[in-house]
Order: C-alpha cells, then sequence, then structure tokens
C-alpha cells in the first residue's frame, strides 16, 4: 500500500523557493526531527514526500513521521551548509548524524607574537587573530601556500633566540628571515597587514600576482607551473565564500530584520554567541504604527526590557527614530555598553539582510499556518482561563526537579509569555537545603526562593499560573510556599504515564485528562518536553568536565593542587559534603580558610540562581 502526504505539506511545498538554505522537518509534538541543507529547497523537500515507497528505510521513517517543515534561507549553499551544522548542534534532531564538537571546519590564525606566522587551526583558544571557519580544508591549504609564497613570513614555531641560522625558506625567498636581525617589526608589520586585507575581503592583489606567475610561466613554457598558479587562484577565489553564518568575534549579537506584509510584521531574529547563529526566532504581531522603523523601535523596547541577558551589539533593518534613548536604556540595564546598528555595508549589513529576506518568506509563505498558530494559541488560552477560572493567563512558569549521580538536584524554571517561549526569563536553582532525591521538598525551596523575589526588577514579573513537573505532592508543596507567602497564584501539575509521556493535568485535587490529538495537549507536552532539556542541557555541560572538578571551582582559595587531594582524600562529593572543618583539615594541603570555605559552600544560606545556558 502506498505511503500517503499531508495535504498541508504539499500545499506548504508548492511555496518553496528555488533559493539555497536550510530546512527543518517536525514531528507530531513539533519536536525537530531533521535538519538538512540544500542548494535548491524547493527540490530537496519535493524529495522526500514523492514516491515515499522507494525512499530506504530510514528516510521513510523520517517522511512518515514529519508532520510539518519549515525553513531559513540564506545566500550561498556554503553558508546553509554551516548554519546546518551549528542547528544540528542545538537541537540535536533523531535522524541526523550528530556533530559532536566544532572540530568540522578549519580556521586560519594569525599569531600574537612580534613577528607573527601564519597557519591553519581547527582551536580558537588562544590569543591572534583569527579568519574562518572555513568549508574546504583543501582550499585553506591551498590558500596559505599561496600567501606563504607571496607574502614571506617567518614558518618556524621555535624562539628566534634559538636559531643560529637561517632555514630553507629563507634562502629561497619564502622567509624574509627575522631570525637574522636584517628585518624591523615594523618591516615585518607590512606584510602582516597585508594578510589581514586579505581575510578582510580584498583578494584582488593575491590574485593578480598569481594571474602574473601563472602567465610568466606559461610564456616560458613551464606548463606544470602555470597550472599550480591556476590552481592556487581558483581555490583562493573560492575561499572568498567563507561565510557570514560563523565567525570568531568577542563580541555577541542579535540581528533583527523586520518586513510587513499586508496586515502583519514579522521580525525575524538571528541570536549570535560567541560568532555562531544558534538560534533564529519570528515574531509576528499586528503594527500599531505605520512606519516601519517605530514598530521596531517598540518590539526592542518590548523584547529587551525583561530580558535577563542582552548582546553587546544589536544589528537592524531600519534605525529606531530614539535609537540613542534606547541604547542608554538597555546598557544601564545590561550594565555595559549596547549599541544599536543599521551596518550599510559588509558582512554585518549581509547578515541584516538575510534576516529580512527570511522574515518577509516567513510572512508570505507561513501566512495560513500564522493565522492557524494565532487560532490554536487563542484555544489553549480560553482552555486555561476556564480551567484556573482566571481572565487572564499570559504568563506561565514551569518547574522541574533533576539530579545528576544522585547528589545534585537542580531545580528547573522555564517560562512562556502568550504561548511563546521566552529564554531570557529561565532560571536554574541550586538544590542547597535538601539533602539526598527528594523533589517534593526539593521543588518547595526552589519555589520559596523564586518567590520571595517577586519585587526584584530582573526577577520579578508575576506569573499567571505555575504549573509542575509532578502531580498531587509537588502541586502541595508548592501551594503551602503561596499559602505561607500569602500569594495567590494557581498551581498546576503535569502528569507523566509510565512511558514518562505526559498523562494528565492535576488541578484543585481532581485529574483532568488529556485527547493526545489535541493543541491543548501538544501545547503542554511542549512545555514539558523544554523544561526538561533546559535540565539536561545543564547536567550535560556539567558532565563536559568533571563532576567534582567543577563545583570545586566555586569555591574561593581552593586552586588544582587542593581540588586533587580532597578528591583524593574524600573519594567522592557526598563524602566531602558531610565533612566538618576538621576533616578536611586533615588533608595535607588544607589550612583553615580553605577548610571553612569548602564546609560553608554545603551549607550556606544565601540565594543563588545559576547562569542560563
Amino acid at each position: 500500500m502506498a505511503m500517503k502526504v499531508n495535504e498541508n505539506i504539499l500545499e506548504q511545498l508548492q511555496a518553496v523557493p528555488q533559493s539555497p538554505g536550510v530546512y527543518l522537518l517536525r514531528g507530531v509534538e513539533g519536536r525537530i526531527l531533521y535538519v538538512g541543507k540544500a542548494k535548491r529547497l524547493k527540490n530537496r523537500l519535493s524529495s522526500y514526500f514523492h514516491s515515499i515507497d522507494a525512499h530506504p528505510v530510514k528516510t521513510k521513517a523520517l517522511v512518515v513521521n514529519t508532520r510539518d517543515f519549515e525553513y531559513i534561507l540564506t545566500s550561498s549553499e556554503t553558508e546553509a551548509l554551516l548554519l546546518e551544522a551549528n542547528l544540528i548542534k542545538r537541537h540535536q534532531p533523531k535522524f541526523n548524524i550528530l556533530l559532536k564538537d566544532d572540530k568540522s571546519y578549519p580556521f586560519v590564525r594569525l599569531t600574537e607574537e612580534d613577528f607573527p606566522r601564519l597557519i591553519k587551526t581547527r582551536d580558537t583558544k588562544g590569543g591572534g587573530t583569527f579568519f574562518g571557519p572555513f568549508v574546504s580544508d583543501y582550499d585553506v591549504n591551498q590558500t596559505l601556500s599561496a600567501l606563504k609564497m607571496i607574502y614571506p613570513l617567518r614558518r618556524c614555531d621555535v624562539p628566534l633566540s634559538s636559531i643560529r641560522r637561517p632555514c630553507l625558506y629563507y634562502h629561497m625567498g619564502q622567509c624574509v628571515g627575522p631570525c637574522t636581525g636584517n628585518v624591523t617589526k615594523e618591516e615585518y608589520a607590512v606584510f602582516v597587514n597585508k594578510v589581514k586585507k586579505f581575510f578582510s575581503g580584498d583578494r584582488r592583489e593575491v590574485l593578480n600576482e598569481l594571474e602574473r606567475r601563472r602567465d610568466e610561466a606559461a610564456s616560458k613554457l613551464l606548463f606544470e607551473k602555470a597550472m599550480e598558479y591556476r590552481d592556487l587562484a581558483i581555490s583562493v577565489g573560492r575561499l572568498s565564500l567563507y561565510q557570514k553564518i560563523t565567525h570568531v568575534a568577542t563580541g555577541n549579537e542579535d540581528i533583527l530584520g523586520l518586513s510587513r506584509v499586508e496586515e502583519k510584521i514579522c521580525v525575524t531574529l538571528f541570536v549570535r554567541r560567541d560568532g555562531k547563529i544558534i538560534d533564529r526566532e519570528n515574531h509576528v504581531f499586528t503594527p500599531l504604527e505605520e512606519d516601519p522603523a517605530s514598530n521596531l523601535e517598540s518590539f526592542i523596547l518590548q523584547y529587551y526590557a525583561e530580558a535577563h541577558t542582552l548582546p553587546s551589539e544589536i544589528l537592524v533593518s531600519h534605525e529606531p527614530p530614539s535609537a540613542a534613548s534606547l541604547e542608554e536604556i538597555l546598557s544601564e540595564k545590561a550594565g555595559r555598553k549596547v549599541q544599536i546598528r543599521r551596518p550599510l555595508r559588509g558582512e554585518k549589513k549581509q547578515m541584516v539582510e538575510m534576516a529580512l529576506v527570511n522574515a518577509t518568506e516567513y510572512l508570505e509563505k507561513f501566512r495560513k499556518t500564522i493565522l492557524s498558530e494565532e487560532e490554536k494559541q487563542k484555544e489553549i488560552e480560553l482552555i486555561l482561563s476556564s480551567i484556573i477560572s482566571r481572565d487572564k493567563v499570559e504568563r506561565l512558569e514551569i518547574y522541574d526537579i533533576s539530579n545528576l549521580s544522585g547528589f545534585l538536584s537542580v531545580g528547573s524554571m522555564v517560562v512562556y509569555e502568550r504561548g511563546k517561549k521566552k529564554p531570557s526569563d529561565y532560571r536554574k536553582f541550586r538544590i542547597k537545603h535538601v539533602k539526598g532525591i527528594d523533589d517534593v521538598r526539593s521543588m518547595e525551596e526552589v519555589l520559596t526562593r523564586r518567590l520571595a523575589r517577586l519585587q526584584e526588577s530582573a526577577f520579578g514579573k508575576r506569573p499567571d499560573l505555575i504549573l509542575v513537573d509532578g502531580g498531587a505532592g509537588q502541586v502541595g508543596a508548592v501551594q503551602a510556599v503561596l499559602q505561607k507567602l500569602g500569594e495567590d497564584i494557581p498551581v498546576m501539575g503535569m502528569v507523566k504515564d509510565r512511558h514518562h509521556r505526559t498523562s494528565h493535568l492535576f488541578f484543585e485535587g481532581r485529574d483532568i485528562a488529556l485527547d493526545r490529538d489535541t493543541p491543548i495537549y501538544r501545547f503542554f507536552y511542549g512545555m514539558q518536553e523544554e523544561v526538561h532539556r533546559f535540565a539536561l542541557a545543564y547536567h550535560q555541560k556539567l558532565r563536559g568536565k568533571s563532576l567534582a572538578f567543577t563545583l570545586l571551582d566555586e569555591i574561593p582559595l581552593i586552586g588544582e593542587k587542593r581540588k586533587v587531594a580532597l578528591m583524593k582524600h574524600f573519594e567522592t562529593l557526598e563524602k566531602l559534603s558531610q565533612a566538618s572543618v576538621e576533616e578536611i583539615l586533615e588533608v595535607q594541603e588544607m589550612d583553615r580558610p580553605s577548610a571553612h570555605n569548602v564546609y560553608m559552600h554545603f551549607r550556606e544560606e544565601a540565594d543563588e540562581t545559576m547562569d542560563r545556558i
């Protein structure tokens, strides 16, 4: 029997452009199943949903489980390739072969020395100037060969003072020989600046020189040599495609593109952190003003007013009328300079244009989906309002308790506003006053600490509904805290079945069944998955280092030597956490102040809200 495709998907396929980009295939609950790239999105996506029976088993399984898709347009296939890698690492889709680290793509590094060297690397840590990443190892190697041939920078990685005589490269004219003492730093800097100019995008000088050498070799009938120069020039030309999706940078940026189609506006936001596009958000709303710049200003003010962390730079498609005032407000909130800029040229302008293209595409191609989502959200808000007997249910806070290695308990708080995730308000709480695994008492501690801070500007927005991962026990613990603090906030439990999937709701002493085929079920399921993902991300972060060493990093006066000695003596964190000051002093490397710090670290009563991931 032939497999059938959802009619909604076939309809959406008609509107997909023949452009390069990245596509995301989603399953029943909206979970991302697969991230892929394409030179022509329409052809690639259509290939999945036609002649399904001819697909391999894994592809059939992917298509059968796909309920929806979306895509992000890029300006080249190269950009799509690296954006695909970033999204796979972030979302870890079930059907992708997961990339485990950032060592897939090479960079070029100009070292930080008196006489810098030019080297290929996959590690962007350490000093120097980094260029990249680049997709092709071959093109990087060829380009470095060309640059070293034209700009004779030193190649040896030994101290210059230890060199007794210059190497072969010096005699071949491919190194100016700073080891000889015959070249000054200023003279050497001329070549360094030419290399920087090359990687800034000005390739003409290098290409002209390669073409000159090619023609000269050909005129002397040295055809093999001419072909070498030709191939070098081709690689240098291809390298100019190194893309905008990822770059090494110290600052973080948000890139905003605003587009309007008929009665709707979409702001597409690309989140760039540590040089990488890690997320894309589409915010659709009905405009209050005719002027797009004023609408973008309103969006920035609302979006960032309550954000927990802010980027160092916000790149925009339209300059807000009160940009200077906005910068002042956001800088004061961040405690550092926050710039709002509308770039007019270069890579940043191209990034804004890409956000703008995606905003327009989202509005034009997904108008029906947007209207459908709005209707679903209204339905969800109506159902929630009727359950809890409240008119307004805009801000939801979802809590979960998770444990690592049976020792570290962490409370996670995820926030939804008007049906959408609000990651800027996510929080984690290290459980300090509950020993062992006790989810009910841990939930009580987390909510006590959270609700005690309702008056704080950065943490004080009041929830309209509190949801907890659990049933009567967890709900009762939260209600006890609310009663003690004199707060009146509804509390609802989200109960899972034995397969760890959302089963039903618990509210005011009764179970509320959920139909798995309804939007309200998918909404609650998505919230439970999100709070679980948030907690899991933190645990995975800890597992990246030794758990014990990670926790001991936070204690004053405890360096590497003392950490090793403590763990060697006590063997486990649990034993160390239960030790007295005198028992800690039995470790030879410890003194009384450091022992006191360790003791108090596991007993301090100060509240600690952990950094969001």
